[in-house]
């Protein structure tokens, strides 16, 4: 299994970025990727993340430093204490290779130890067998289905499955693990 390593994303990462964030493979499980983006939007968009207080974004390498995709915590709540978990392996040579899960253990320590959020949530296309995987395997639960909620570029409609995590639940996890890795 890969393991990643996330460290905060800056504006020098555009050009990583951009080498997948119009590949249609890569980008089919978004809702808000419904047209080619330009360099000149990447840009903004990472500006306004960069200076949100409500977005807390990361670039996700490789343990040799290679930059492979992006993960955040998105529409903070700091009153409620959560947040939407957002992620995207970019490069497709990294698919599969356990990179998607060690990233997201990661921001959850982050989201939890770190930033004391109570909750992270994600949403899933229900379609997307490989994420929801992931996402139980870290320990998210379903909460709902939420039918018809996204259409993607072509008019569908697709139901979301709207998974989350409790600050309770990942704390049980790791002492779980922690239990496991003691030699008896």
């Amino acid at each position: 299994m890969g393991n990643a390593r996330i460290r905060p994303i800056s504006l020098q990462d555009v050009d990583n970025i951009m080498k997948w964030v119009n590949d249609e493979e890569v980008i089919k499980n978004f809702q808000n990727f419904d047209k080619k983006i330009t360099r000149e939007e990447e840009e903004a968009y990472l500006g306004r993340v960069l200076n949100s207080r409500d977005d807390k974004m990361f670039a996700i390498e490789t343990e040799n430093g290679e930059y492979i995709g992006n993960i955040g915590l998105h529409q903070i709540n700091s009153k409620n204490k959560l947040g939407r978990l957002g992620i995207i392996i970019g490069n497709r040579e990294y698919w599969g290779k356990g990179y998607a899960q060690s990233a997201i253990n990661e921001v959850l320590r982050y989201a939890f130890e770190d930033f004391q959020l109570n909750k992270v949530w994600i949403m899933v296309f229900k379609e997307n067998e490989r994420m929801k995987y992931i996402c139980k395997k870290a320990g998210f639960d379903i909460e709902g289905i939420l039918r018809q909620e996204y259409s993607d570029k072509n008019g569908r409609y697709h139901d979301m499955v709207r998974m989350a995590i409790l600050q309770e639940d990942y704390v049980r996890k790791k002492n779980e693990h922690r239990l496991l890795d003691v030699k008896v």
